[in-house]
């Protein structure tokens, strides 16, 4: 294959990963916040966590590396219920690496 080819099933893959981890979340997220067995919409969630629902849904649809590592450690906090040092060190290490693999491919 050649290089050009390489990058772009890079950053496909990438990018999946990004909609799954998304997808993830989200799924997440109705499994946990009910309201009498039925998921809570987005705009339910959000209001009742003070959360900005535009930033929910850029991370609930993969687009979380157009936001600031702290939007996504509020989520987190929010929907898992954790905030310790490991968890957040773990989630920035992946946060991290995803926005740096464009950088990496663009010096390749």
């Amino acid at each position: 294959m050649a290089k050009g080819n390489d990058k772009k099933i890079v950053r496909e893959t990438a990018q999946l990963l990004l909609d799954a981890l998304g997808n993830l979340f989200e799924s997440h997220r109705e499994r946990k916040f009910t309201n009498g067995g039925k998921p809570m919409s987005r705009a339910e969630f959000c209001n009742n966590k003070n959360l900005n629902e535009s930033t929910v849904s850029h991370i609930e649809t993969g687009r979380v590396l157009g936001l600031q590592f702290t939007q996504l450690r509020v989520y987190l906090a929010a929907t898992h219920e954790r905030h310790d040092a490991k968890f957040a060190n773990s989630a920035k290490k992946v946060y991290d690496g995803l926005k740096e693999l464009e950088d990496f491919l663009k010096m390749l």
